[in-house]
């Protein structure tokens, strides 16, 4: 049953997004042996599948030869060090928090937010949850 719902989900998927390669989609399967409801998009220069897995929300990235880039999930942000969530207090106080993801990379965690006020929308990269660096600045809609 579950090689069944495994290969119906690939294909599904597939089948969805023609513009996905078969050994992208062959590679995401044999990692994500036990993901559903994947959703396939092409970003740039790499390939972004949306999956649930165990009860939460992940994206995987591949790059155009198949190779594995890293995963990511939604966080709150009371789950990020408490270095991190101080230096957000103190330096950006008059921001508020609009996305945040927890990406592993070669096993090594990371973390994006974008903040946003009034005037602006940024996003801040921290690598093995040390300090928080600019990242870029987003247009407001």
């Amino acid at each position: 049953m579950a090689s069944f719902l495994l290969i119906f989900t690939a294909t599904y998927a597939h089948d969805n997004n023609s513009k996905i390669p078969e050994r992208i989609v062959y590679e995401f399967n044999r990692d994500f042996f036990g993901a559903s409801n994947v959703n396939w998009q092409v970003t740039g220069s790499y390939y972004k599948a949306s999956f649930d897995e165990h009860g939460k929300t992940l994206y995987a990235f591949y790059t155009d030869d198949a190779g594995f880039i890293g995963v990511t999930h939604s966080l709150l942000s009371d789950r990020l060090p408490v270095s991190l969530q101080s230096e957000l207090k103190t330096k950006y106080s008059d921001y508020w928090i609009t996305d945040l993801i927890q990406f592993n990379m070669n096993n090594q965690p990371g973390y994006y937010i974008t903040l946003q006020n009034a005037g602006q929308k940024i996003i801040l990269k921290s690598e093995r949850g040390q300090h928080w660096q600019f990242y870029t600045t987003v247009e407001k809609f």
